[in-house]
C-alpha cells in the first residue's frame, strides 16, 4: 500500500530485538526510520526535525511512554504528532489510558507487519487530510478579511456621504427623503457590523498563537464589566466560582470571553433579573467551563445550526447581532485543542460549555 507523501516515522524503545523488528518491517514499504532508546534522546531528536508519527513503547527507563505522550500532547509544538503505542499487552486499562492521553492507535506485540504497516499508513494519511484542510481554513480566513476589508472602506464612504447629505441638504429634504437617507444609513452600519464579525473571524482562525497563563476568573471579571457599562440601568445576577489558572493564548480568550458573555447578557435582556452563572471542573485532560443563564433560551433540535457562520434562531427585531459569535468562539476552541457545545430549552435559559486542555508551561513557548 502507497503512503501518501514523505513519510519520517520515529520509533521510541529502549528494546532493540523490538527496534529490528520494526525496522525492518517498515522499510520494506520505503519509510525513513529515526530511533531513540529514551525519552531525552526522543526529545532531542523531535526539536530537530518534527517526524510526521512516533512509534512508542510503553515500558521505558527515566519516563515511561504514557509520561511522554502526555508531555508531547500538552505542548501545542507537538501535539498533533500522531503517537501509536507499542506494547506487549492488550490490556484494556492501558489501551484506555493511551486514549486518553490523545494516542491515535496502538499495535500489540508479537508485530504483525501488515496490520503495523497498515495502521502507520492510515494515520499518516489522516495527517495528510488534516493539513489540507487546515491550509483549506487558512485560505478560506484569507479570501473572508480580503473580502471584509475592502468592504468595509466603501461603506464607510457611504455613510459619510450621507452624513454631509442631511447636514447640507436639512432644508430641502421632505420628511419621507429624511426617512429614507435614515434608513440607508442604518442598513449600512448593519452591513458594516457584519463586516467587522467577518474581521474577527478570519483574526481567530489565522492568528498566531501565543500561549501564557491565564487568570480565567480575572478576564470574564473583567469582560464583564466593560460589558455591563453599556447597559447600566439592567439589574444582572453575575457568579463567578473560584476558576482556574489555564495556559492558552490571551488574546484569543479575551475575544472568546467577549462573544460568550455578550450572548448571556443579550438573551437575557428581556428578565427582570438575568443571572449568569461560571463554573469550571476539571477531567483528567481537560477544563471544562460552563456559562449559564436564565434567558430566551432555544430548541435543542436546532442546536447544531447554532455554530455555523449567519445561522440565527431568533429574529433580528428580537436580539441583535449577525450569526457569526459562536463560529468565533468554536474556532478559537479548535485552534487550541479544546470545543464548544451548548444546551437549552424555551424559556428556560440556556449553557455554553467550553473546553481546553490541561497542560503544563509548554516547554518551549513558540508560535504554533
Amino acid at each position: 500500500m502507497p503512503v501518501p507523501y514523505e513519510k519520517q516515522i520515529l520509533i521510541i524503545d529502549d528494546s532493540p530485538e523490538s527496534i529490528e523488528l520494526v525496522s525492518c518491517i517498515l522499510k520494506r514499504s520505503d519509510f525513513t526510520i529515526r530511533i531513540a532508546k529514551n525519552a531525552n534522546s526522543a526529545l532531542k531528536l523531535i526539536q530537530f526535525q518534527i517526524p510526521h508519527i512516533i512509534l512508542l513503547d510503553v515500558n521505558m527507563p527515566e519516563m515511561n511512554g504514557f509520561d511522554f505522550c502526555r508531555l508531547l500532547k500538552n505542548n501545542v509544538q507537538y501535539k498533533k504528532i500522531p503517537i501509536i503505542f507499542l506494547t506487549a499487552s492488550d490490556e484494556e486499562e492501558s489501551i484506555r489510558k493511551a486514549f486518553a492521553l490523545g494516542a491515535q492507535d496502538y499495535v500489540t506485540k508479537p508485530f504483525k507487519p501488515a496490520e503495523l504497516i497498515a495502521r502507520v499508513n492510515t494515520h499518516l494519511k489522516l495527517t495528510q487530510r488534516t493539513e489540507e484542510l487546515e491550509n483549506a481554513y487558512k485560505n478560506l480566513d484569507s479570501f473572508c478579511y480580503s473580502v471584509a476589508h475592502d468592504l468595509k472602506s466603501p461603506l464607510l464612504s457611504i455613510r459619510r456621504l450621507i452624513d454631509f447629505l442631511l447636514q447640507d441638504y436639512d432644508e430641502i429634504f421632505t420628511a419621507d427623503g429624511k426617512e429614507l437617507a435614515a434608513k440607508i444609513q442604518e442598513k449600512t452600519i448593519e452591513v458594516t457590523e457584519i463586516i467587522d464579525h467577518l474581521l474577527e473571524l478570519s483574526h481567530a482562525g489565522s492568528k498566531k498563537i501565543h500561549i501564557s497563563k491565564i487568570d480565567t476568573r480575572q478576564y470574564f471579571t473583567d469582560m464583564y464589566k466593560n460589558l455591563r457599562a453599556l447597559e447600566p440601568s439592567r439589574k444582572v445576577c453575575f457568579q463567578v466560582e473560584n476558576l482556574p489558572c489555564i495556559y492558552a493564548d490571551p488574546v484569543l480568550f479575551k475575544l472568546l470571553c467577549q462573544n460568550i458573555l455578550s450572548n448571556a447578557l443579550k438573551y437575557t435582556r428581556k428578565k427582570d433579573c438575568a443571572v449568569i452563572e461560571i463554573n469550571c471542573r476539571l477531567t483528567e485532560n481537560y477544563f471544562v467551563f460552563s456559562i449559564k443563564d436564565n434567558g430566551i433560551g432555544f430548541d435543542m433540535r436546532y442546536v447544531n445550526r447554532l455554530f455555523h457562520v449567519f445561522e440565527r434562531l431568533h429574529s433580528e427585531r428580537e436580539f441583535e447581532g449577525s450569526g457569526v459569535g459562536l463560529a468565533i468562539c468554536q474556532r478559537i476552541l479548535q485552534r487550541q485543542g479544546g470545543k464548544a457545545w451548548l444546551t437549552g430549552a424555551p424559556g428556560k435559559g440556556a449553557a455554553f460549555f467550553f473546553s481546553l486542555p490541561r497542560r503544563e508551561m509548554p516547554m518551549m513557548e513558540k508560535d504554533c
